[in-house]
């Protein structure tokens, strides 16, 4: 096994030994983000790309990264693009409007703001036709024209410290 430096391992397990604590929101602004986040979910719950077009900043930075090493997607219309794929797809194998229903797992573990920038990160399942996938999303927000639109989204499924090759 290579050497690895100690703060690396150091924060590497950190995460056996703390859980985040789950956070309600201070603000009317941190409400807002909650609500996007629950409008987010039920837009992949029910196939629908209209309101993920609403959603999605159409900056060109804009950014998607999926769970699979090939899911990175710049720009409003490559995530479109993706979204529309996604739902395409699971309507062609039987998912009802296409959608991917997500369950959300309680409070967002984080929420904030600063300005016109917010973001949020919490935690959720998806509910496959053959059983359930817990996974973890993170998405930054930016104030555009009074509505918050995600300028980044991030899911990822993790797996135990255990599980890596060290």
């Amino acid at each position: 096994m290579k050497h690895l430096p100690a703060w690396f391992l150091a924060l590497l397990f950190a995460g056996v030994f703390f859980a985040a604590p789950s956070v309600s929101a201070s603000s009317s602004a941190e409400e807002e983000i909650i609500a996007t986040l629950a409008r987010f979910n039920a837009a992949s719950t029910h196939g629908d790309i209209t309101e993920m077009k609403r959603l999605t900043s159409r900056s060109p930075e804009a950014l998607a990264i999926g769970t699979s090493p090939d899911e990175r997607f710049v720009g409003y219309d490559a995530i479109i693009a993706w979204w529309q794929g996604l739902f395409d797809f699971l309507e062609s194998v039987g998912y009802e409007d296409g959608g991917l229903p997500v369950v959300a797992a309680g409070t967002p573990l984080q929420v904030g703001h600063k300005g016109s920038v917010g973001w949020i990160a919490s935690e959720a399942t998806w509910q496959f036709a053959n059983g359930t996938v817990p996974f973890r999303i993170s998405l930054v927000l930016e104030k555009e024209h009074g509505k918050w639109k995600i300028v980044q989204q991030h899911f990822s499924v993790g797996i135990g410290n255990d599980q890596l090759p060290l």
